[in-house]
């Protein structure tokens, strides 16, 4: 089985700071990290590999700093790494980028079996490169993976383990697929909890190689034309919400006290803690089901 993730390295957001004067963002207080769902995306394919055996490449577009992106894929258990890099690409939108990971892909790893990636980033959040990097390579393609799972017992073809994933919907709802490789999948950041690299892995990673290729050898950078989707208005630092912590009033029982902090203190709401047995409660529960109209007389 052959896995090729896709990943990038993104500002830690605990290191982003917003001058609040000029609303500039200051570049130099940046320190870089493995974005958190391309992570995932690399410990969920090293996963696969110690089922059923595969050969992972992890596959980045960035100057040279963002090998310590790569070099942390290797850390956690990819096979190889790629560095894709042109003086031009710090201006490339998304589409753009997906060409060249596209067209980098099936130059130095043709036919890959499972193409998995972070379903956005950590600073543009844009979300478009995995759909758009899977109608490039004609792949089928499953975004918002919250889970992920092998079917061992449901094999179509021998070295083609069925996938089990379950991707995240709007309003809490959940969509659970199967999928046969070829597919991409787009991975959320709470898929898994990445590994922590042993010391052995850190230093093997440190040393290993990383070659670089210019993605324009393989792909006319100039024929795509993007729209101006976004338009950048103003960058601040998140304000955070009020919190209101409601006082319950000490002449009252410690009951009710626990009521009133239950309620929050939101107009409307009240809150009652009954006490009794498990037939007085069920009573209680019986009439306040009746009194708010779910359960009607005969």
């Amino acid at each position: 089985m052959r896995i090729c993730v896709c990943v990038k390295q993104t500002p830690d957001s605990s290191s982003v700071y917003v001058n609040p004067i000029s609303g500039e963002v200051d570049r130099e207080r940046f320190v870089q990290v493995l974005n958190a769902a391309d992570a995932c995306a690399v410990e969920a394919a090293v996963r696969l590999k110690e089922q059923v055996g595969a050969t992972v490449l992890a596959i980045t577009l960035g100057p040279q700093d963002a090998e310590s992106a790569l070099r942390t894929a290797l850390a956690i258990g990819a096979d190889e790494a790629v560095r894709l890099w042109n003086p031009d690409a710090a201006e490339w939108g998304p589409f753009t980028v997906a060409a060249a990971l596209a067209a980098s892909i099936q130059q130095l790893f043709p036919t890959p079996d499972l193409v998995l990636c972070g379903d956005s980033a950590s600073d543009r959040s844009s979300g478009v490169v995995g759909p758009a990097l899977a109608e490039l390579l004609d792949l089928p393609q499953i975004t918002n993976v919250a889970q992920l799972s092998l079917k061992r017992e449901e094999q179509r073809d021998e070295g083609a383990p069925l996938l089990q994933a379950t991707r995240k919907l709007e309003r809490g709802y959940r969509e659970l697929l199967e999928a046969q490789p070829p597919v991409l999948l787009a991975v959320t950041a709470d898929l898994n909890e990445p590994r922590y690299p042993s010391l052995p892995a850190h230093m093997a990673a440190l040393k290993a190689k990383i070659p670089v290729y210019n993605p324009t050898l393989w792909f006319d950078s100039t024929a795509l034309e993007e729209a101006d989707e976004t338009t950048l208005l103003e960058i601040h630092v998140p304000r955070p919400l009020p919190r209101h912590i409601p006082t319950p009033d000490s002449h009252h029982s410690a009951f009710e006290r626990i009521g009133e902090i239950l309620a929050g203190g939101t107009t409307g709401r009240k809150t009652r803690i009954v006490e009794g047995s498990d037939e007085e409660l069920a009573r209680v529960l019986v009439e306040f089901l009746r009194e708010k109209g779910f359960l009607q007389e005969k």
